[in-house]
């Protein structure tokens, strides 16, 4: 948190679940801003989460940290799409 150069920009964004797995919920974001999948333990709810449940948060910007590349989430990256490259062959 502290490696952020700007001060926090929250803004209330709303969704729809259209996605419902296991571990994670999928939202489509209304105003056309495109999707987001999160872990359900994020999710704060009373209900059942079932598709077509509308959610509501704050939402920030991301930013950058800095000009060097994680390495590691780099090499991991490259593996996934190597392995996805043989499946499909």
């Amino acid at each position: 948190m502290y490696n952020l150069r700007y001060t926090s920009t929250e803004n209330y964004v709303e969704g729809v679940i259209v996605e419902v797995k296991d571990g994670l919920i999928g939202i489509d974001l209304k105003g056309r801003m495109g999707s987001l999948r999160v872990p359900k333990r994020m999710v704060i709810t009373d209900y059942e989460l079932k598709p077509g449940l509308e959610v509501g948060f704050l939402l920030s910007y991301p930013e950058v940290l800095g000009p060097e590349i994680n390495e590691k989430y780099e090499q991991n990256l490259m593996h996934r799409s190597m392995k996805e490259m043989e499946e499909n062959v």
